[in-house]
Order: structure tokens, then sequence, then C-alpha cells
């Protein structure tokens, strides 16, 4: 299915073919199929970059130029929200049935007040615990929400996941017609949270890259298919070595550990060893670079923790 040929509106497609997209991935179709752009409830566990954003997108341009309803974005962490604030972004300068352009907001912090300023705004982004505090604080505007999107929704089973639970409870109490969309890479019980929610469920495994799993011993890589992958010994660390290894082939790689400190101490080594390899880094990527360290710096307010991963940036 290609985006020209989807029941949206036409400044949506200019701001999605002027980013790239041309045709939808197949669980992007299923999702549609299952009636999401009708207005049905839906739970999609779907890996990482297999396009559950984009659904999010479409649905909530649909509601603010379609119905004149807000649509509420809920993530549960601060930087997810800014993320996702500048993903919605760029649809800001669309012009509205009614008058006026698009506007998107955002807040996740002050949990002592309503935040009224948020009515002023069709797409508003915020953490769970923000949510929350919006409830309990009966802003008014949350009258208005025809969409709510939860990002991350597996967390409803950890001990962060009574906050989403509650608030999701309380909007659909609040508004019975609301859409509820549900996003999450993984959910061990899907079916169980589309039953709650009385909602389609799209669950898959497919990913736009392919995923291969092996086991490293000796700088050597051993995959399922029983293909072999010798490394270089550019790094002590065999986490960091690997990642160098991808990078200096033109791919990305991403480190999982067991902390933030340790995140931080094996990003503070890659960017020391990136910098000692002369010629990896085009002078093209280093001013994209240090762009994304601006932007870093430009999220929320400063932390230690930022300041640092720019500086490694």
């Amino acid at each position: 299915m290609r985006i020209a040929e989807l029941e949206i509106h036409d400044q949506v497609k200019e701001v999605l073919i002027r980013k790239g997209y041309v045709e939808l991935y197949p669980p992007q179709e299923d999702a549609i199929r299952r009636g999401v752009l009708d207005g049905k409830n839906l739970v999609m566990a779907s890996p990482t970059a297999s396009g559950k954003t984009l659904i999010a997108e479409l649905c909530a341009l649909k509601h603010v130029l379609e119905r004149g309803g807000k649509v509420l974005y809920l993530t549960p962490l601060r930087a997810l929200a800014w993320e996702k604030y500048e993903t919605f972004q760029a649809y800001s300068g669309i012009e509205k049935r009614g008058g006026g352009r698009i506007k998107v907001g955002i807040s996740t912090g002050d949990y002592d007040s309503s935040t009224p300023w948020l009515e002023n705004y069709d797409i508003i982004i915020t953490t769970n615990e923000k949510c929350d505090s919006l409830l309990r604080h009966k802003a008014p505007w949350l009258g208005s929400v025809t969409l709510v999107i939860a990002d991350e929704v597996h967390l409803i089973g950890d001990e962060r996941g009574p906050t989403l639970e509650v608030a999701i409870a309380r909007l659909r109490q609040m508004r019975p017609d609301i859409q509820i969309i549900a996003l999450s890479a993984t959910i061990r019980n899907t079916e169980d949270v589309a039953e709650w929610l009385k909602a389609e469920a799209v669950t898959t495994e497919w990913r736009p890259v392919e995923l291969r799993e092996g086991v490293l011993y000796r700088d050597t890589i051993t995959f399922r298919d029983g293909s072999l992958k010798s490394l270089k010994k550019l790094h002590r660390v065999d986490a960091l070595n690997i990642a160098l290894n991808t990078v200096l082939e033109g791919d990305q790689a991403l480190i999982f550990v067991e902390s933030r400190l340790r995140s931080m101490s094996l990003a503070r080594e890659a960017a020391n060893a990136l910098e000692g390899m002369e010629g990896i880094l085009q002078q093209r990527l280093r001013r994209e670079l240090e762009k994304v360290s601006d932007e870093i710096l430009s999220y929320g307010e400063r932390t230690r923790l930022s300041d640092e991963l720019a500086s490694y940036v």
C-alpha cells in the first residue's frame, strides 16, 4: 500500500513524501486493514523500526484535521517525549479546517499544576506521570482529547505500570468514545491488553532489517546458520570491538549494558576510540554529529548526563 493511496489529508501526504515515505511496511498495512484509521482501538507489538510511530502519526493527524479533537501522546521517559515532540513538529505547519495551523506541545514536569497553556495545542506529548498529574488536577481540556497513544505499553507490567494503567482507565471513563492506540516492541500479554482495551491486536516479528544472532569467541562471531565472521582487534572491550568493526563497515551499532553508569563509561570509551581512528568520520558526518550534540543540549533541562552525552557525540 503506497502513501499516495491512503485516505489522509493531502498536506499530510506531502509531508510524508518529503520525509521519504513511499509505501507502508506490512505491520502498518495490517493496522490500517484492521480499522485503526476508522477509529478502532489498536494494540501494536512489533520490533523497533517496523513503523509503529507512523501509524500513531497518521491517526493523530486524522483526529486533529477531520474530527477537530486533541491527541494525547504518553511516554514513560522524558527523552522519549522530546523525541516524539520533534517527530510531530514536522506537521506543525499544516492548516486546520477551522483555521489556524496544527500546534504541538510538550510537558514533562511540574506535577503540581494543571498546565492550562496546553489547552492551546492540538497534539500534546507528556510522560505517564505528567498525565496522572493532569488528571488529578482535572485539566479541563482533557475532555477534548479524542485519541490517546500509549508508547512502550509493555511497562503496564512494570513497577511504574499502574500509573499508565490508571491514566488510561480514567481517560476512557471521562470519554467512553476515546480511541486508544497502544504501542510496544515487546508485549508478552498482547491479547490480554487488547481485550482490556477492546482493541484489535497486531503482533509481528517482521522487521525492515534482518536480525542475525551469533556468539563471539576470540574475535570470531559464529552465527546460527554456521557462518563465521572474523573481527579486527580494535578495542580491548569485546562489545566495543564489535561496535567499532560494525561502524568501520558503514553500519550502526547499539550496545545494551546493565546500568546508566556503565553506559556513560562505554560511551566515553567509544568516543575516544573513534576520535583516534583517522578517517573513520568524514567531515560531513562530523557536522551532523555536532548538530546532534546541540540537539541533546536543547532537550529540556540540562543535566550532567546530557552534558556528558553531548560531549561524547
